[in-house]
């Protein structure tokens, strides 16, 4: 990887944090600049945020982002999160005069390439990174390498189906993993379950539910209970799958793992073959909040 600093992009459904990185994923500095769902317009408040840096010689830059990406020709094809659909994100950000090569990927293989090489010490044969935020995000590192199958649309995980005909996703279909884990719908779960006890809960929040849980409310615990069922039912399949030497967990809802990480791994040490399940570590990321944009620039070689 070639030595100097590089933009990296790392565009969420409520912020984007922008960041100047080196070839160790180190970052230089920070910006976060708040979303907006027009694609142009959201791309034209970036480049506004970045004057400070327009005296800056850059390597490139790399955007990661919520959705199914096209990583050859730089497109969203579709971002629930966002709204999108076929947004030509590269060529807008071209178009502003972003540092070129433009590197366009999904945010959850970002933070992936990000936990791969900042967080974990040695680095692992084969990773799998759990992205756990508003949505749940999913990338692998297979043999040290990005895969991103043949379309680039590899590593949903929070897109496997974990219980048939189960809760709506944003994604159109049901019973998705990120139905259970996300924060999104674990927030409107616990809503829901709340007014039918007749109960006024607001504001709720994730962290106001991840607080309400350890003080043993019992919706806010049955929320996550949801969560480490589905958690746990996918991870089996995932270990079944590809047989993965480290699992990491990584985002804001990873941070409450206690309440529902031992539940999961006790279905995924008693669903999977036991060889792989004993033989996969498992890793909660230590409380950085950087990884995303970290990989985000790290995707410029």
């Amino acid at each position: 990887m070639r030595k100097g600093l590089r933009l990296g992009v790392d565009l969420g459904g409520t912020s984007v944090k922008l960041a100047l990185v080196d070839e160790r994923g180190r970052l230089h500095d920070k910006i976060a600049v708040d979303t907006v769902k027009q694609p142009r317009a959201l791309v034209k408040r970036l480049s506004e945020a970045l004057r400070p840096w327009s005296n800056r010689s850059l390597l490139g830059t790399g955007v990661g982002v919520a959705g199914d990406v096209d990583t050859r020709k730089g497109v969203v094809r579709f971002s629930a999160n966002l709204g999108w659909r076929r947004v030509a994100l590269a060529g807008l950000f071209r178009k502003f005069k972003f540092p070129s090569p433009i590197v366009l990927d999904n945010d959850a293989n970002a933070a992936a390439w990000g936990g791969y090489h900042l967080e974990l010490g040695a680095r692992p044969k084969s990773l799998i990174t759990l992205t756990l935020g508003t949505g749940v995000g999913g990338g692998l590192v297979l043999d040290g390498e990005l895969y991103r199958g043949v379309t680039g649309s590899a590593g949903e995980i929070g897109h496997l189906v974990v219980q048939d005909g189960g809760d709506p996703c944003a994604c159109g279909n049901r019973g998705c993993l990120e139905s259970y884990l996300g924060a999104s719908a674990m927030v409107r779960w616990a809503r829901a379950a709340y007014a039918k006890k007749k109960q006024v809960v607001e504001p709720l929040d994730p962290k106001i539910l991840e607080q309400r849980a350890l003080r043993r409310d019992p919706v806010a615990q049955e929320a996550y209970a949801r969560a480490a069922q589905a958690l746990g039912t996918a991870l089996t399949s995932l270990v079944n799958l590809l047989n993965p030497d480290t699992i990491l967990f990584t985002g804001g809802v990873a941070r409450g793992a206690t309440l529902f990480l031992p539940q999961a791994l006790k279905i995924l040490k008693s669903g999977a073959f036991k060889t792989p399940a004993t033989a996969v570590r498992i890793v909660v990321a230590r409380g950085k909040t950087d990884l995303g944009v970290a990989g985000a620039g790290l995707l410029v070689t």
